[in-house]
């Protein structure tokens, strides 16, 4: 699907965001801070892959922690990690990838996507769809989309640091195909202001993690 429908404006995005997850634009900027942290505790002595393996355990922990508080459940489909709502076919996963939030360019996942998350996406999206409208000639469905597997996209190059919440059309090559809805959480140059805490978050609340202790 070439064509995503995206919402990068201020008063759009704490609309959809309001719409259908029932969170703000601040709570989600909370998340990346904690993502861009993480990467930071990553010392020379570490692995290689240390920066990246820190921030997907501390992104999908997060994602988690923000929405279970809203009654949403712990998932995990084909070795994907995921946050579920309780009542509609909807999930978030946390993934890095190498630019978010630019409308030239599709997010690609850093680690790739396998086989697994192919299936999951496919089986997802075509209860949205039918299989052909799922092609690259497809046009993005009209009215919101409350349903789907969805990903948290964060990408951190150096100073530059962006996000999107983003609807995938499917995985091909080892990695996402396209995207049939990409909602920007932090653009680029925005990261500065939010860093230096002159960023507007006084609708962010603090969250506490769910602890489930194994039996």
């Amino acid at each position: 699907m070439d064509v995503a429908r995206i919402f990068d404006e201020e008063w759009s995005v704490d609309g959809r965001l309001s719409e259908t997850f029932g969170v703000t634009r601040d709570q989600l900027i909370q998340i990346v801070k904690e993502v861009v942290g993480a990467r930071a505790d990553a010392v020379e002595n570490d692995p290689l892959t240390a920066a990246g393996q820190f921030a997907y355990i501390h992104g999908t922990r997060n994602v988690r922690a923000l929405f279970r508080t809203r009654g949403w459940h712990l998932d995990r489909k084909d070795n994907i990690e995921l946050v579920r709502h309780p009542e509609r076919r909807l999930t978030i996963s946390y993934q890095s990838v190498d630019l978010a939030a630019s409308v030239d360019h599709s997010p690609l996942a850093i680690s790739g996507k396998g086989a697994g998350a192919e299936r999951a996406i496919e089986e997802a999206q075509l209860s949205l769809f039918r299989k052909e409208e799922l092609d690259r000639s497809a046009t993005p469905k009209a009215g919101p989309i409350n349903t789907g597997m969805w990903f948290f996209c964060v990408s951190v190059n150096g100073d530059d640091v962006r996000a999107e919440l983003s609807l995938a059309s499917g995985v091909s090559g080892g990695n996402f195909k396209g995207f049939i809805e990409r909602i920007f959480i932090v653009k680029k140059g925005e990261w500065e202001r939010i860093r230096l805490g002159t960023h507007d978050d006084s609708d962010a609340v603090d969250f506490e993690p769910v602890v489930i202790r194994k039996r």
